[in-house]
This record gives C-alpha cells, structure tokens and sequence, in this order.
C-alpha cells in the first residue's frame, strides 16, 4: 500500500491537476480487498471527457466526466467516489468477485448499498451488475474469504447471520463468529492463514472449548474447501439443520464459482476481459 501510494503520488504531479485515481487503483487506495488480479495491472486514472489524449506507460487514462464528482484527497493522493469505482469494477468482475469487493467497501465504511443504488442509472455500463451485487451485499465481511462462504451457504438456501455473537447464561460474550447457521448451535468460519500462527491457535483452542461449554460447536474451513469441496460445507449445514442432503443446492454455487476468480477459467476469462488496459 505504501509503495503503491508513492507511486501515484508521483504519478499525480504528471497529470492535469483534474486528474485522479479510479478503477482496481482507487479501489487499494481506499483499502478493499480485491480478488486474485493480473499482476501487469497499470495504475488507473480517470480525466473529464475533452482535452489531450494523455499516453503514458504502465498508467491507463480512462475519460469520464462521472469519475470527478465526488472525489476526494486522502493522504494528498485524489481518489474517485466508491460508486464511480465500483460501477467501474462491475463492467469486468464477475458477480461473486463484485459482491465481495463491494462487502469490502461497506466494511470499511466507504459508503452505504442505499447511496450505491441511488447512484445507479438507466443503460449504465455493469449497473445491471451493481445492482444484482447490491441486492446480495451484506458489509460485515471483515476478510475477502468470509463473502464467498456467505454466499455459498445462500445460494444453498442456508439462512445464516455474519457476525454473530455468542453468549452465554449470563449475557457474557463468548464468541463472534462468521456465520450463524440460523437455527442452530453451529458456526460456519472461514479460516485465513493468520490461524496458523502459534498465538491465534492458541486463541482459536481456547475460544472452541469455551463454545463446547455451552454446547455450541465450530467448523472451520479454508479457501480450498471453498474452491473444490463447497459439498461437504453445504452437507455440513444440512445435518446441522437436521436436512437431508439435496445436490441440487450447489447448483447456482457452481455457475458462479465459474464465472468468479475462484476458477482457472474464471481467472482466464478475467485477464482476457482486462487486456484492454495493457500499457507495458
């Protein structure tokens, strides 16, 4: 983050004074987490329609006249508004990778899903997207990992609440865990490889006793589950919902998964869609 501030700091005393930063680079500089991108991605800036053409290498110059209202200057660097970049994000990304950069944006406070979908228009280039992406954002995600699981589970049909704090008798907090499967005693995590580190498996240990205490249980799941074994968490839900097991389910999970950065054909088609703003 710093490198890439720096880097559009310099980039900045280049441009027209107008000029700032949009598209996949407002989107780190306002700190969302993004999913897996090209690494030959430019720097992105947007200019007002009108003026000089501008060709620099390694910096994509987009013009519209929409990417400067709304901005702002953080750390001397000026941003676009969150809906101007998300509206552009959702003319490349997938539904899946929008809903979670967008749960990204409503974590950290940039903006509000009524602002976004009052800024939507008719004809909208990716608003028909946006909006869908909108329609299924929740905001309490506080990992990029922590959107596809929630989605797995309702697209599956599995009511569940993110965030959700356990307590016990005595109203004291237990835990806050990732997901609530709704109706039961179980919580759906997903597990970064922070947990890994010695002192948060310590944590973790403590805190899932603490949970068995009082009869309530934990699974934890990692990106792989998610990617190639999205069955097994759905099964785990049913039985903890005391369902039976209905394949169907994950049929809208897997036309997504598809379509997102979580597939090499995802990914594919993603680069391919990107290739316009190549400037090396």
């Amino acid at each position: 983050m710093e490198g890439l501030a720096a880097r559009c700091l310099a980039i900045q005393r280049a441009l027209p004074s107008e000029a700032l930063f949009s598209h996949y680079t407002g989107a780190m500089l306002r700190g969302w987490q993004l999913p897996g991108l090209p690494e030959w991605l430019p720097i992105f800036a947007s200019l007002p329609r009108g003026g000089t053409h501008l060709h620099r290498r390694d910096v994509y110059v987009a013009r519209t006249d929409e990417a400067s209202v709304g901005a702002e200057t953080r750390r001397g660097i000026r941003v676009a508004a969150p809906w101007a970049i998300l509206a552009q994000l959702a003319q490349d990304l997938s539904l899946l990778d929008l809903i979670a950069v967008v749960d990204s944006a409503l974590q950290v406070g940039d903006c509000k899903s009524a602002d976004l979908a009052e800024s939507l228009r008719p004809g909208q280039w990716g608003g028909h997207r946006l909006r869908r992406a909108l329609e299924l954002a929740d905001g309490r995600a506080e990992s990029w990992w922590e959107t596809p699981l929630r989605l797995l589970h309702v697209w599956a049909g599995v009511d569940v609440v993110p965030q959700y704090e356990v307590r016990d008798a005595r109203g004291n907090l237990i835990a806050r865990g990732d997901l609530w499967i709704v109706g039961t005693r179980r919580l759906h995590e997903y597990d970064g490889g922070h947990h890994d580190r010695p002192e948060t498996r310590r944590v973790d240990l403590y805190r899932d006793k603490a949970l068995a205490r009082i009869d309530w249980e934990r699974y934890g799941y990692v990106s792989t589950d998610l990617v190639r074994g999205a069955d097994r968490i759905v099964r785990d839900a049913e039985s903890a919902l005391g369902l039976p097991h209905r394949p169907t389910r994950l049929e809208r999970w897997h036309a997504e998964v598809a379509r997102s950065t979580l597939s090499g054909r995802g990914r594919a088609a993603l680069a391919r869609r990107l290739a316009r703003f190549d400037r090396r």
